[in-house]
């Protein structure tokens, strides 16, 4: 991808905005037909992807792609009844969502152009998008393991799809995933293998630290049948505060999980 990214770099600015413009037409497209993002949701995939490309290249993009293609894929295979109770994020992600997952590797690759830090700056990029991916599927295909979860503060048995629970299936989909990210990054960009190691590490500790804050600070609300859920309105009716910060939603926590990451790639990249 190196001789990609260079010829991207080298075209003509003109060039690169219509190579931009078909890539998100097309991602937009897609989105909107198999249902995975509103339209605020498609507006802001489609900013954050001229950043991503006009920064990162086309090797930044297909990171970014391979994120949102593997959750659309897996979303539409492992779809669990019931889950949308608990969880205030939906099968189609709005705005916020886009923002809280994309912004810290957004914030990498500002480190990656704006600073002397170039290689931690993309180290970053990719870390954020590993700790995104690495959440997703561990959620996703968590819900797949015979046995509840338990938190990962008490160690107790909680229900499936609760903030803060963690299960063996899920921990391990989520190192495969943080994984494969690293592989492209390294693949893509051609970075140094001890990278690999780096992003790997960062990816799953920030989808850990998704749960941590998950089970501590974040907020969730008692329903009237006494049942945990994120939503603070359901059925028209306001339901009660149970634990947690109130500001502290699903969307910031995906965004303090997902800056964890950056900033721990950040430090090993220097302390490797």
């Amino acid at each position: 991808m190196r001789y990609v990214d260079s010829w991207f770099f080298s075209s003509s600015i003109a060039l690169r905005l219509l190579i931009i413009a078909l890539v998100l037409s097309a991602v937009a497209v897609f989105a909107w037909k198999k249902r995975q993002l509103t339209a605020g949701g498609i507006a802001s995939a489609v900013l954050i992807g001229a950043i991503i490309i006009y920064i990162g290249g086309l090797s930044g993009i297909l990171m970014m792609l391979f994120f949102f293609l593997s959750s659309a894929v897996i979303g539409k295979f492992f779809k669990h009844p019931g889950i949308m109770k608990i969880q205030k994020k939906g099968g189609r992600r709005d705005c916020l969502q886009v923002f809280a997952n994309s912004i810290p590797s957004v914030i990498g690759l500002l480190v990656y152009r704006f600073s002397p830090y170039q290689a931690a700056g993309l180290c970053m990029f990719a870390s954020g998008l590993a700790e995104a991916v690495a959440d997703t599927w561990s959620g996703e295909l968590g819900m797949l393991s015979k046995t509840d979860p338990v938190s990962i503060i008490t160690f107790t048995k909680v229900p499936k799809g609760l903030s803060g629970g963690v299960s063996l299936a899920g921990t391990l989909s989520g190192l495969a995933a943080s994984f494969l990210m690293a592989c492209l990054f390294v693949g893509f960009y051609e970075a140094s293998p001890v990278f690999l190691a780096v992003v790997t590490v960062s990816g799953i500790l920030g989808a850990l630290f998704d749960s941590v804050l998950g089970a501590t600070v974040q907020v969730h609300y008692r329903r009237k049948d006494g049942s945990l859920t994120e939503h603070r309105i359901t059925g028209g009716e306001e339901n009660e505060r149970a634990r947690g910060i109130p500001f502290i939603t699903n969307d910031m926590v995906n965004f303090l999980s997902g800056l964890f990451a950056c900033v721990l790639a950040f430090c090993l990249s220097f302390a490797l």
